[in-house]
């Protein structure tokens, strides 16, 4: 006989239990729905751009780039429209891909390793394929330069790359791929015109 009246308030319980945990999930829901987000876990790592370039890309309205004798001026028309030159001629859809990705490498990459100068003072910058560099860049926004970067041979393992900040006597080792997009833009001045 007690066995039965203990078996009522368990299910009961259990009922009350399973209601109330239904009750929460819905009311989750809702919220997620009313903030239009997922509440903020800690396990998730929020992404800091720690690139050489401190403002972000969308700042950059001029892009001087140097390759060899060559030297070629982008003008950011819009927010997405970008012209060459003094003319400002809009380049083309994929060029102008590629310029904004190199930019925004330039954010976003941060250097591998530091030389500080007393690392390397003892050995020429040519070594490192900087003097002259293979390629260089300035950045500007509508008042000053924002970065400027020389470019430099690759490392032995050609996995990184030399690079040198003006105004900054430490060399820096990249990932490849930020001075090889712009190289890659370097590739098209051949056909565009070039300022003095």
């Amino acid at each position: 006989m007690v066995e039965t009246s203990v078996k009522p308030q368990r299910r009961h319980a259990r009922r009350w239990r399973t209601v109330l945990l239904a009750l929460l999930a819905v009311g989750f829901l809702m919220a997620m729905v009313l903030t239009g987000k997922l509440t903020e876990t800690r396990q998730l790592v929020k992404f800091e751009a720690r690139g050489v370039l401190a403002v972000p890309p969308e700042q950059v309205r001029r892009v001087d780039l140097h390759v060899g004798e060559h030297t070629i001026t982008f003008v950011r028309l819009s927010d997405h429209i970008w012209g060459v030159g003094k003319s400002q001629e809009p380049i083309s859809g994929e060029l102008q891909e590629h310029l904004e990705q190199a930019i925004a490498f330039m954010h976003t990459s941060r250097p591998v390793r530091m030389m500080h100068r007393d690392e390397y003072h003892s050995t020429p910058l040519h070594e490192f394929g900087l003097a002259p560099p293979r390629c260089a860049v300035a950045l500007s926004d509508a008042r000053r330069v924002l970065l400027e970067a020389s470019f430099g041979a690759d490392n032995p393992q050609e996995l990184l790359q030399y690079m040198q900040l003006r105004g900054d006597h430490n060399l820096y080792l990249m990932s490849r791929f930020v001075g090889q997009a712009w190289e890659h833009l370097g590739e098209h001045l051949a056909w565009m015109p070039t300022i003095p």
